[in-house]
């Protein structure tokens, strides 16, 4: 794969336009994420992930048009990683059909890979796909804890939307 088509740096505009873009027909959460995977082509499958339920939560299938979320996490995770990947698959295709190793089967972590821009990519889509700016402002001040729920993701990720908006 010609690296140049690889961005440098996150393209913050572009997943977030593409996030929007989604869910600008919706107008109160929680955003139906699977529904919306599977009108963009693909497939979630909920898996057992074996041995490695506790250190991967996801990843995407380019080839056959799959998501696979790990079944064992909780509501909030599956979610999130449907999203996550659900960004690879919009915004990185090409790249990863070009060049199938750049895509490795990923393990969890905190921190996660600050430095690979595609992740941070496929992050922040779904940050906004989740808990779209246009829903959260005029409710912004009824506290994370009580977001967290209406909107359907974790604590942690709230708390960092609300820093974002």
């Amino acid at each position: 794969m010609n690296e140049t088509m690889i961005p440098k740096k996150p393209r913050y505009d572009v997943s977030t336009r593409l996030a929007n873009g989604l869910t600008d027909i919706f107008t109160s959460p929680p955003i139906p994420v699977l529904e919306i995977a599977e009108s963009n082509g693909v497939d979630v499958i909920f898996s057992d992930f074996g041995e490695h339920k506790d250190s991967v939560s996801g990843f995407c299938d380019f080839k056959n048009a799959r998501l696979f979320v790990n079944k064992d996490e909780s509501i909030n995770r599956q979610t999130f990683t449907m999203a996550h990947e659900l960004g690879h698959w919009l915004m990185h295709k090409e790249l990863f059909i070009a060049d199938p190793e750049r895509y490795p089967v990923l393990l969890r972590s905190q921190s996660g890979d600050k430095n690979d821009p595609l992740e941070v990519e496929a992050n922040n889509f779904a940050a906004n796909l989740l808990v779209p700016s246009s829903l959260l402002i005029s409710v912004k001040d009824f506290g994370s804890a009580k977001l967290a729920s209406i909107f359907g993701v974790s604590l942690q990720m709230m708390e960092i939307r609300l820093k974002n908006v």
